[in-house]
Order: C-alpha cells, then structure tokens, then sequence
C-alpha cells in the first residue's frame, strides 16, 4: 500500500470506493450499450422558443406554418410556441417581419419532444439565417454543449487574438500551456498534451504541439466559422480519451454545399503589444456545379512587450493557403483541399536551463484531404462519410549561432469511415466509425528519439437516444496500435522496444429533464489513452524545450475512470451550467523534472513515468440578460490534480480561475468589459515554484455596418488594461518573464454574401 496520511480503514474504503466506481461504470455502460438498440417513445408534444440571435431577446407573434399549410400558430410575449402534431416529418417555417425567413424540419415520434430553440436574424444578415438554423439545438445535450462549448460569431471576433489558445483562454475550464507567445496550446481540465485533441473540420490537425511546450499549434483561427470544444460520450467518436476534450476548428474548406452566390470576408487585426499585425482573406465561389473555396492569411509580429520590458526573441512569422473543392449534390458530396502552414518563431531564452540568446524555429507543414458523404433513402444506414487526409510536416529548431540543434520530420496518413444508421427518430443518432493511422517520425540533429512508425486502427460505437424524459448518449471505442522503433542509441539498441497497445475505452451519459427549464445529468467513462512515441522512445536533448528528454519503453496504456454531475438551468435570457467532476488515472503519464541534471548539456532532465493521479474539478457558467441592452456572463473553474503515488500536486496544475464580463447593446454601438481573477498557485510539485495570483481588465467597442450583401465589423479593445504585471503558471518561461502588458488592439472584417 502506498504511504499516505490514511488510516488502513479508510484505505480500504478508497479501495473499496474505486473498486465499486469501476463495476458500476463498466456495468452501465454494457447494460446501456444493449439497451440502448431496443429504446423506443411515443410523443406528439412539440414545444419551443424564438429568439432574436444578436440580443437573445424573446420575439413574439412570430408566425409559424406546419408543411406550409394551414395549421400553425403564432409565438406569445416569451416566444413559446407549442403545437400537437401527429407522428412523422414536419416541416416548420418562422417567419416575421423584419427577420429572415427560418425553415426547420423536425421528426415527431415517441413521447414528448425535447423543446426547440430557434433563433432569427434581422433581414439585413438574411444568409446567415441558414447557418443559423444548422446550429439551433436539437436536444438539451445540444443546448449544454452550445452554453458551454460553441464560440461562434460575435463572440469569436470579439475574443480573437494571437493563437487558439489565446482565443479560447476565458472559455469554461481552458487554460493555457506556453513556452513564449507562438507555441500556446489549450489544456482543458488541467490535462494537456494529445488528451486534447485539436481538429480541423472534424479531422485531426497533425503537428508536435502536444508532445513538447515550444512546438506550436498549426493552425490559423481568423476565417474560423466556429470554435467548439466537444465533451462527454462524443469525444470517442475522435479520439480514444473520454476525460480530456476535442477542439474543433469549422472552417467548411470543403464545402459539403452548393453556394448560391460569392461569399467570403476579407479581414485585418493588429495589437499594439507585439506590433504585430495579420491580413486575411477567405471566399467561396460556385464554379458551375463545383464549390470552391480558397483562404490566405499573413501574420507578422515583433517580440512581445511587458510590464517590466521586452520579451526578446519572441516575434512570428506565419503564412497559410488553403484551397478546397467539391462536387455537392443532393446525395451528398465529395471533394478535396490542400492547406499549407509555414511559420517561422522565437523562443525566449537567458534562464537556467535555456539557451542565453534563445532558439529559433522554422515549421512547415503541408495537408492533403479528401472527404465525401452520400446519403440514401430508407436504408438501413442513412448516410455514410469517408475522410482521408496526408500529411507532410517537418520543423528545425536553430541555436542563435545559426546551427541546427533539432529536426523533427513526419508523414501521417490517416482514414475515417462512418456509418450514420437510419434510426427512423430524430430524437436517435447512431454512429459506427473505423479507421487506421499510419505514422513515420525521424529526427535528426542531435535528438537521439529512434525514427519511429506506428501503425493504429479503431472501431467505435456512438448511440444517442431518448427514454421517456431521459435522454442517454453512450459510446464505446477499440483503438490498437503497434510502435516500431529503430534504435540507434546504446541505451535501447540492445532491448526489446516494439510495443502493441490494445485499448478499450466506453462512456455514457444520461440526462434527465427535471423540469422544462432544469435539466440534470451525469458523465460516466472509462478510456485508455496509447502512449505517444515521445513518451516511450525519447533518449536526448530538446533544444528549443531546454529539457533533457528520456522516455519509457515500459509505459503501460494510461487508463482513467471519470466521473461528472452537471446541471443546466435554461430560460429566456438566462443560461446556469454547474458541474463537477471526478477523474481517477491508474497511470497517469507526464514528463517530470526528476531534478537531475544533465552535465554534457547542462540541460534539466524530464523523465516520462505513469503515476496513479486524481482529478477533482469544479466549473461554473452563467449567462444572464439583465434588460434588453445589458448582459453579463460568469465563468469559473478550479481543478485539483494529485499523485497518489507520492501524495504530491501534480505538475502544472492551472489555478482557479474567475471570468466575468458585460455586454451594452446599444442600436449604434456595442461595449464591454472583461474581468479575469486567478488565485496564487501554492500546490505544486517538487522543483515547481509557486505562482502569485492576479487580476486583469480588458474593455472592448464593437461597430457593425450592414447593407443588403455586406456586413462591415470593427472592433477596438484593450487587454491588460492597467498594464498589470502577473504571471501564468502554465508557462515554462514564468520565472524570467511575466505575461503580456497593456496592448491596444483593432480587428476589422468586412464579410459579403
């Protein structure tokens, strides 16, 4: 038994405890699995909301037209809406003065329907009206995930900045890992790493940014349509980690439908603090029965300034082309894009450990995808999506003398396939998904990591449906992967280092209405996370890291219980999320500072080790229409993270952490302000310094200008507003150099349509 502060009786209770959560997960979710196929409801109750979509207002005697005939209704003063409609497929239009036109197509079958939301647009903006309608919640799972995981539109001009994390920073539960101002990386939970996975479009974006703090995260967010950050169940339709989160970026750089006219944007933004600024442009064209679309961006920064002065050796240069094509139909669609990421970037140095002049990186990255669906007609699969994506990336980390000290190259290829079955419900959704992965990395210079290949295939299940007033998503995932390395060092020439991982991961979570307008739930899940080639294989120094790298060809799959309760509050103008949750880790894999020294390179020495850990967490969202101009939103999260082995803090844990900000709507003009607190920092591992807490203020103007085919957006803010000097505990680089100072910015984008 581990040494800790427990008594053997409560030891044994622990165990007893974790031994009891892993039954009944298990138990659950195999008896759901089988449960889930035969489910079946009955309802004819449709009930429902409109909103206006900039003010979250409630629009009334809003028209309402079933199958475009006679029958339909007109919403009261709160917007509700209720109909009694027959089983089957019925086609609603909503339609008020003043306001685009919003069609939505809902299956009738079982019991009570979950209540629809729908949101308008005023006519100016009448083509967004249509991705409007694609992003109205279909259940509450929908309307929990759009509270707390969608940045889209106003929102996201708004809180745009250098990098996805940067962007995504006051988001519930996201914190950032850096290593200087381009290598930001967004951890959710307190987990980093591949526990987070960032796609593009629903594709994996493949680059190092989760293996190592100074790699940076290859992707462009400027022309991002939306930002969603994915939990629960759904996450093992992407990954095989049911605790940790999936960030997809929708960029539609393969239009999946035909557009009926040029749209695009054409954008600028720039801040004072690194006397930076970036250009873009983005457009889609139908081209006879094709769709194109083609984007370019261009960003060029300076180092970054900060309270006590200049971060040297912290400027950015990055340029992305991107360019997709499609053929869609009424079937479906096939298409292709190809996307190229070059960028150039510092990393700070002169700390212990770190290079005096700091080290430079060049990072080029080229992706080719390919993607097409059909859909069929009363089959027994509804429709089928097939996705293939190669890509080519290779990046040099050089000292300040101009000399390589690091090269990391790859090429990925990787396949989905998946088959949505035909459930004859809308309120059901089944997903079968399989596909394989094959990874070659090299490295050259002086990384001794073996050139390594590794091959991976899953099998996954996704079943969401409802069950009288409960709705349930459940999922399950198979993932295998074999790694063969080529050894080239002593210390592993001689041993046994290929390994095959088989893992299993499964999740469910159920949802209860407890009224119309409280909804409460619960998250159960069990994954195993495959070791990365970095953590198993990683024999040498990492230039632009300053660490010593040494991994471990013994590491097991990492394999954690979660545990969450959540609930959801929601009404006309007022938005509650609380929840909690409980992660138990077997092996929980980290690189740690074993506080040792290596003495050719003078560099720290991390090793990677899986430890028994424990995440305990607690997360707050409110949204909350004071009057018809005024709104305010609250965001906290804390987690706490411990190894059980040692009894001791896990390493970079984020501390808590509080948002607020208010939004003044004013016909003319849109301000605000944001407030961030975050707590000092005083649980930390051995060799971790504590952090000293902080509070920032930002301000921020919005101007909007529409016309009949165009919508001009300018928005001046600023962060850091009193120039505080605080520091992230997440950053490698904390104890030479505080965070960013006060920095003035400007976005423009002129969007047509």
């Amino acid at each position: 038994m581990p040494s800790s502060g427990l008594s053997d009786t409560g030891w044994g209770l622990f165990l007893c405890w974790r031994f009891v959560l892993r039954f009944t997960t298990s138990f659950l979710v195999v008896v759901f699995f089988f449960f889930a196929i035969g489910a079946s409801q009955d309802t004819r109750l449709l009930e429902g909301y409109v909103f206006d979509r900039k003010t979250q207002r409630a629009i009334g005697d809003v028209d309402i037209k079933v199958n475009d005939g006679a029958e339909g209704t007109t919403t009261d003063d709160r917007g509700r809406f209720i109909f009694h409609l027959p089983e089957g497929v019925h086609s609603l239009s909503f339609f008020r003065v003043g306001y685009g036109l919003v069609s939505r197509e809902v299956r009738v079958s079982g019991e009570k329907l979950p209540i629809l939301y729908v949101e308008m647009v005023v006519r100016e903006i009448q083509i967004d009206t249509i991705d409007v309608v694609g992003k109205s919640a279909e259940t509450r799972f929908e309307e929990l995930h759009k509270a707390t995981g969608v940045l889209s539109g106003d929102e996201l001009q708004k809180k745009y900045s250098l990098t996805l994390a940067e962007t995504m920073k006051n988001e519930i539960g996201v914190a950032i890992r850096s290593m200087g101002p381009a290598p930001a990386r967004p951890v959710i939970r307190g987990l980093s790493g591949d526990r987070v996975q960032i796609n593009i479009d629903g594709m994996e974006t493949r680059d190092l940014s989760a293996t190592s703090a100074d790699h940076a995260v290859t992707l462009e967010p400027f022309n991002s349509e939306r930002l969603e950050i994915i939990r629960g169940p759904r996450i093992l339709l992407h990954t095989a980690s049911a605790i940790g989160g999936v960030i997809n970026v929708v960029k539609q750089k393969i239009p999946e439908d035909h557009p009926q006219r040029v749209s695009g944007s054409v954008g600028a933004y720039g801040e004072t603090v690194n006397r930076g600024y970036l250009s873009a442009v983005g457009i889609t064209v139908p081209v006879g029965p094709l769709a194109l679309y083609a984007e370019t961006t261009y960003r060029d920064t300076r180092d970054v300034q900060t309270p006590i002065g200049r971060l040297a050796n912290t400027p950015i240069e990055t340029r992305t082309h991107t360019l997709g094509l499609s053929y869609p139909t009424d079937r479906g669609y096939i298409g292709a894009s190809f996307d190229q990421f070059l960028t150039q970037y510092g990393i700070p140095g002169g700390f212990i450990g770190g290079h005096p002049n700091g080290v430079d990186l060049d990072i080029e990255r080229r992706v080719f995808d390919g993607k097409a669906a059909y859909h069929f007609d009363r089959q027994v699969f509804s429709s089928v999506e097939v996705d293939f994506t190669r890509t080519y990336y290779h990046h040099f980390e050089y000292e300040s003398s101009g000399s390589i000290g690091s090269e990391f190259l790859f090429h990925d290829y990787r396949g989905d396939l998946k088959l949505l079955m035909n459930t004859q419900d809308q309120t059901r959704n089944t997903v079968l998904s399989l596909g394989f992965g094959h990874h070659h990395l090299k490295l050259g210079a002086f990384v001794f990591t073996p050139p390594t290949r590794e091959q991976n295939a899953y099998l996954g299940f996704y079943h969401e449906f409802s069950y009288r007033h409960i709705e349930f998503q459940v999922a399950a995932r198979y993932t295998y992967a074999d790694f063969d390395p080529r050894p080239r060092t002593r210390s592993i020439a001689d041993l046994d280092v290929d390994r095959t991982f088989h893992a299993w991961s499964a999740a469910i979570s159920p949802l209860v209405n407890i009224t119309d307008q409280l909804t409460g739930g619960l998250n159960l899940s069990r994954s195993q996370r495959v070791p990365t080639i970095e953590e198993l294989y990683n024999d040498g120094p990492h230039l632009a890291a300053y660490t010593f790298e040494v991994g471990n060809v013994d590491l097991e799959a990492e394999t954690s219980l979660g545990f969450e309760v959540f609930f959801h509050y929601l009404q006309p103008g007022f938005d509650f999320v609380l929840s909690g949750y409980w992660n138990e880790f077997d092996t929980y894999i980290a690189p740690r500072n074993t506080g040792e020294i290596n003495f050719a390179q003078l560099l720290p020495i991390y090793a990677a080790d899986g430890v028994a850990a424990r995440f305990l967490g607690l997360e707050m969202h409110l949204g909350w229409r004071l009057n018809t101009r005024l709104n305010l939103e609250l965001n906290g999260s804390y987690v706490r993270g411990e190894n059980l082995d040692e009894q001791l803090p896990l390493p970079e844990m984020p501390p808590f952490k509080f948002v607020g900000s208010t939004i003044y709507e004013h016909p003319w003009l849109t301000v605000g302000g944001t407030a961030e607190f975050v707590t000092r920092q005083e649980r930390v591992d051995i060799f971790e310094e504590p952090t000293d807490g902080y509070a920032v203020f930002g301000v921020y103007a919005q101007r909007d200008i529409n016309t009949d085919h165009t919508r001009h957006s300018i928005i001046l803010s600023v962060d850091n507003l009193l120039d505080t000097e605080y520091r992230n505990h997440l950053s490698r680089i904390r104890s030479v150099m505080p965070e960013t100072g006060r920095s003035f910015k400007a976005h423009y984008k002129l969007s047509f349509f």
